[in-house]
């Protein structure tokens, strides 16, 4: 992320949510037996990080 445009400290802390996110949602996965969480999840990561390297 550092090298498309987030500072070294926001790229820190949006890899921190994405792994906890990740981890979540698997766990509503398997509770679920679907993949929708995970799904769902990715789609917000995708958007959250576009936007930490666009504004640095």
């Amino acid at each position: 992320m550092v090298s498309a445009g987030a500072t070294p400290g926001r790229a820190a802390r949006v890899a921190t949510l994405v792994v906890a996110s990740v981890e979540g949602a698997t766990l509503l996965c398997r509770a679920r037996r679907s993949l929708e969480p995970l799904d769902d999840v990715t789609a917000e990561l995708e958007d959250l990080i576009a936007a930490a390297c666009e504004t640095g």
